[in-house]
């Protein structure tokens, strides 16, 4: 039997926090060993602190340290989970491609082209397996839906997520210390979470492209909250309203908002082909078509019509695309992967492109342009003050 498959984590934040505890199941199965937590707070790597998320969690054994590099350049590690916040990356991934560590990143790599550029050209160069926390994918109603649209043609989507501003959970990442959230929410912040398209609605547009393919196109147009509306530095818009041209020739429509003061929130999915309208009632996935003699002679009845989805068991889907990225690496072959770095850079430039688009007044941007024209050279660079 080969040996687990050793790995680190770097950022024990909320995000990096739920992985560690999809590891800690797995760890007990002889799949993977922990064998390094980084994250640039000592206190949070605090072994009581991390057992109140993680259940049974033991720091026995397992390297804790603040400074990535030295982890690095000290530690066996056959791979490492990056789960920080997207605007603080300092070369980390770049650092370890390099290092022909392999490579989990979570949602979104970054808020900068020019940067998740420079780390997919690593991953490629170092050809380690790579993949990005879009763990929907393994959801097993999202998985009907892929399944079910692969022999049709969709035309549209409309995906809307109303949300509140104070929906969003208080970090671990003591931004009052680097010029963020004195809250520590960076999520609610533009400048740290990149707008919630970018934070959290590329999670949504990640499902499209799980459904549809790849994005052409992106136009957009936000509702920007008013200064005095704003506090503890969420200042990110009220709603969002995205299209998407897709390259199969179907359209999408994304909205989003973050409301203050709501308390409440709520969504809709639906996705139309040519012959039928499909969209989430509870726990059901459920279809509406018509599947006999055209043309019917009677209208048919909404029952007739109305199919429901057959799922597979309910599974966590963080703890699914570790065991999919945990078997890239055992096998060497990443063509199991759902989300590899190469692949989810469509999605991050669509959540970007969309940003670029509402600051040119809803213009429609084109991804291939957006990634290489001169024209949106300074919306691709990171600043230098980051």
């Amino acid at each position: 039997m080969s040996q687990p498959t050793r790995v680190g984590i770097i950022g024990l934040g909320q995000r990096g926090l739920q992985h560690l505890s999809a590891l800690w199941k797995l760890q007990s199965e002889g799949v993977v060993k922990i064998a390094a937590l980084i994250d640039a707070f000592e206190d949070n790597l605090n072994e009581a602190k991390i057992q109140e998320y993680v259940d049974g969690f033991q720091i026995d054994g397992i390297h804790t340290a603040t400074d990535f590099g030295a982890t690095l350049a000290e530690q066996s590690l056959d791979a490492i989970y990056f789960a920080l916040p997207p605007g603080v990356h300092k070369g980390e991934i770049i650092q370890a491609a390099n290092a022909g560590v392999h490579i989990f990143a979570e949602k979104p790599m970054s808020l900068y082209l020019n940067e998740a550029i420079d780390m997919g050209r690593a991953i490629k160069e170092n050809g380690v397996i790579s993949t990005v926390g879009f763990q929907q994918r393994y959801d097993a109603r999202y998985e009907a839906v892929q399944e079910f649209l692969a022999d049709k043609q969709p035309v549209m989507s409309t995906s809307i997520v109303n949300g509140s501003l104070e929906g969003h959970s208080t970090k671990h990442t003591k931004t009052e210390t680097l010029g963020g959230p004195a809250n520590r929410v960076w999520t609610a912040n533009y400048e740290w979470s990149g707008a919630t398209v970018v934070e959290g609605g590329i999670h949504q547009t990640d499902l499209m492209r799980y459904w549809f393919g790849d994005i052409a196109w992106v136009e957009a147009s936000y509702v920007h909250r008013d200064a005095a509306d704003v506090v503890d530095g969420g200042d990110n818009p009220y709603a969002y309203s995205v299209r998407y041209g897709f390259a199969c020739g179907c359209i999408a429509n994304l909205i989003l908002s973050r409301l203050r003061r709501t308390y409440y929130s709520d969504g809709y999915e639906s996705v139309l082909w040519t012959h039928g309208h499909l969209k989430f009632e509870g726990n059901d996935v459920v279809a509406y078509y018509y599947d006999g003699p055209y043309p019917p002679a009677e209208t048919p009845s909404v029952e007739s019509v109305r199919h429901t989805l057959p799922t597979g068991p309910r599974v966590d889907p963080t703890e699914q695309i570790s065991r999919s990225f945990l078997k890239a690496i055992e096998t060497g072959d990443s063509g199991q992967l759902r989300s590899t770095f190469a692949s989810s850079m469509n999605s991050l430039a669509a959540v970007l492109g969309a940003n670029v688009s509402d600051q040119l007044n809803g213009e429609r941007v084109y991804l291939s342009d957006l990634l290489t024209d001169a024209k949106y050279d300074r919306y691709r660079q990171k600043p230098s003050n980051r």
